[in-house]
């Protein structure tokens, strides 16, 4: 698992790329190629994830079912 600050640099680069509407980037000697701004999206959730669960303050999520019958 990468050190937080390292991640946190990752999701700032590639929020920086979201701004500028570009779907490469680069940090440090690694350069990755986006296919689409969706894909971006869903990297940087996953990076968010694993930010959560580095620095222990991954949320909890609660679901309410309800029920009711047509009467």
């Amino acid at each position: 698992m990468a050190d937080t600050t390292e991640l946190q640099a990752q999701r700032a680069a590639l929020k920086k790329a979201m701004r500028s509407g570009v779907l490469s980037v680069e940090h440090g000697d690694k350069s990755v190629r986006y296919r689409s701004m969706n894909e971006l999206r869903a990297a940087l959730a996953d990076l968010d994830a694993e930010i959560e669960v580095a620095a222990g303050t991954r949320r909890s999520r609660v679901f309410y079912l309800s029920n009711s019958r047509g009467l």
